[in-house]
């Protein structure tokens, strides 16, 4: 009986031990699923800045690739954006190929499934931000990226990142 002492003090030490376990397992892991999200996270920026990097290589339209335009009717028309006939990617000639468009991308980031869509549409020339319904100089590109390891850790909701540039004709 000389020990009972030191053993109730081991044994609280035990009971604080496991109440403070499962607390300190939880946070180390939703310290884990955060890294990784932001990782994923900057590599699909890095991912639709890549695209957008392409898209402004690229002719405004498939009808400036050989002629020079004056009026925006000439354009392709707002229904017909999108990849011409046997175009795909990355083989595109002009911004609104990019329209419709889906690529899985799982080279960058080994092991992390990447979707990435492409918008485009006509804006108004006054308010850019305004999708115009007609033909404009003005095109926006608006490229998203979404990937299963791209969550939010406190409410596990996905996250997806969405890039947007405008392309002019002038």
């Amino acid at each position: 009986m000389t020990n009972t002492g030191q053993m109730l003090l081991v044994l609280g030490a035990l009971v604080i031990f496991s109440l403070t376990l499962p607390s300190l397992n939880e946070s180390l892991m939703y310290n884990e699923t955060t890294i990784i999200s932001t990782n994923a996270e900057l590599t699909a920026i890095a991912l639709a800045q890549k695209i957008l990097t392409e898209a402004s290589r690229l002719d405004f339209d498939e009808e400036t690739i050989s002629a020079r335009l004056t009026s925006a009717n000439d354009l392709t028309e707002d229904d017909d954006l999108g990849p011409d006939g046997s175009e795909s990617f990355p083989n595109f000639d002009d911004v609104d190929d990019y329209h419709g468009v889906t690529i899985v991308d799982s080279t960058t980031f080994p092991s992390v499934p990447f979707t990435i869509t492409g918008n485009v549409e006509y804006v108004s020339e006054t308010n850019p931000s305004t999708p115009s319904g007609t033909e404009t100089f003005l095109k926006k590109l608006k490229i998203t990226v979404t990937s299963p390891y791209m969550v939010n850790p406190a409410s596990d909701d996905p996250v997806s990142i969405t890039l947007e540039q405008i392309f002019g004709y002038f």
